[in-house]
């Protein structure tokens, strides 16, 4: 087992900043009027470029809200009463793909990194896997203890699990490897604790939100928000990733956004939903991979 190493996720000094509804809104005005420039009527980008100007008109949508963004550990910790509440459009969208790939797996041994309150690790232990969740943030693994009291929980960090080499024929890591700066890092560490011939399942927020500026939100106990950065890899980072660990393909999914799924950006769909819509529906909003461990290794993988 590898000694228990500090977070390996940047540690972000706290600081607050002020997101104005204005920038906001006219942000998802533009992004909507980009994405349908060359389709549909032209009243629709009309209706686009007078909604802009209303916003610049409206004195009210100057106001700031504060936000402040926090590391990992920080943030699942602010996060993890109120984490398991419906109407996470992401958890939505990613859910479905991954508990697909998990069935027909033959049970075994399996892990759950990044675990959070247990969401995988219980679909883990349903299906007859004899399941270990680690997870960063011990606030987190207090509600993971209590939804699967079946399956057994450890803190610790995805860039150093507290687990021997090989001791898993299964791994799952749900919505975490998009904080890392070092995704390279985590996947080899993912591999690392896999044996050879067992599976990965991997889900990010897909890099074009990121790339769009979608985070990780949340709001502590007494409804102050945060959130969580989450970095844009992009595809060829995980390929080169799966390589360098000894990993081969199986398959990608990435599930798109409805309109359902953008009712909870509340501050933009409840204020521009047309645009909003424009702006998001049909987007990819979540990455899935799942991928096999080599049997045979390169002496030069798995070694960084």
């Amino acid at each position: 087992m590898r000694e228990r190493m500090s977070v390996s996720c940047p540690t972000v000094a706290a600081m607050t900043r002020h997101v104005r509804d204005r920038e906001l809104l006219v942000g998802v005005e533009g992004l909507a009027l980009l994405r349908h420039l060359y389709d549909g009527p032209d009243d629709a980008a009309e209706r686009r470029l007078a909604e802009v100007r209303r916003i610049l008109d409206d004195d009210r949508l100057l106001r700031a809200a504060p936000i402040r963004e926090a590391d990992p550990r920080a943030g699942y910790r602010q996060w993890s009463n109120t984490y398991d509440e419906p109407g996470n459009p992401i958890v939505a969208l990613e859910q479905p793909i991954v508990w697909s790939l998990l069935e027909g797996m033959t049970p075994g041994r399996a892990l759950d990194a990044a675990c959070g309150t247990g969401r995988h690790t219980g679909r883990l232990v349903e299906l007859g896997h004899r399941a270990l969740g680690v997870d960063l943030t011990p606030e987190m693994l207090e509600h993971a203890r209590i939804n699967v009291p079946q399956a057994s929980f450890l803190e610790g960090d995805v860039s150093a699990i507290p687990a021997a080499d090989e001791e898993f024929d299964l791994v799952v890591c749900g919505l975490a490897l998009s904080h890392l700066n070092d995704l390279a890092g985590g996947i080899c560490e993912l591999s690392r604790v896999l044996r050879p011939g067992g599976e990965l399942v991997i889900s990010v927020l897909h890099p074009v939100l990121a790339h769009l500026g979608w985070q990780a939100p949340f709001a502590d106990a007494e409804g102050e928000r945060g959130f969580v950065r989450e970095r844009a890899h992009g595809h060829a980072e995980y390929l080169k990733a799966f390589r360098e660990a000894a990993l081969e393909i199986l398959s990608c999914h990435e599930p798109t956004l409805a309109v359902e799924h953008l009712r909870a950006k509340r501050r933009a769909f409840g204020q521009v939903p047309e645009a909003t819509a424009q702006a998001y529906a049909g987007l990819p909003g979540v990455l899935v991979w799942s991928a096999r461990k080599r049997t045979h290794a390169h002496p030069r993988e798995l070694v960084r």
